[in-house]
């Protein structure tokens, strides 16, 4: 792991399993290591502990708009075209699994503040989460946009 993530709440520290198989996923996928694979697709590691107590890593990417162009169409209005996040797909797979139990929640970026991150706070109390990449942690003194996502998560993971 190149780079240690941040927490939510802070002072957590993340199992260094998170980053790994997040990493892990995306040579699987050598498209996801490209300018435009860091950029698109944030990957989520949840670490949870299986009906046989044995700890496990569930790892998603999201789904953009693009993907859910090509096999559904446009949507009505703009404001209705969005992805599926990959927060929202890992917690739709606990939830579907009630037998098991999160321990602790890695993202790249850091929740969004409108869907995943009230999901995380009402649904997985009390589990840490960690990521590398937060928008407003990369802002000038005028509010300008330093890094994007691609460039931060090449120095995260070392690439």
């Amino acid at each position: 792991m190149a780079k240690t993530p941040s927490s939510r709440p802070t002072g957590w520290k993340c199992d260094p399993r998170l980053p790994i198989e997040a990493l892990a996923f995306r040579k699987r996928n050598p498209e996801l290591l490209t300018e435009e694979g860091l950029g698109r697709i944030n990957i989520t590691a949840w670490l949870y502990k299986d009906e046989d107590e044995r700890e496990r890593v569930k790892v998603n990417p999201n789904i953009t708009i693009a993907e859910i162009r090509k096999e559904f169409g446009r949507a009505a209005t703009r404001d209705a075209e969005t992805g599926i996040h990959s927060e929202g797909i890992a917690a739709q797979f606990f939830k579907d699994n009630p037998g098991f139990r999160v321990l602790g929640i890695f993202s790249e970026r850091i929740p969004c503040r409108m869907q995943c991150a009230p999901l995380l706070r009402n649904y997985f109390p009390g589990i840490p989460w960690f990521y590398y990449y937060d928008r407003d942690s990369w802002r000038g003194e005028n509010g300008e946009l330093l890094k994007r996502a691609a460039a931060a998560l090449r120095v995260a993971y070392g690439l």
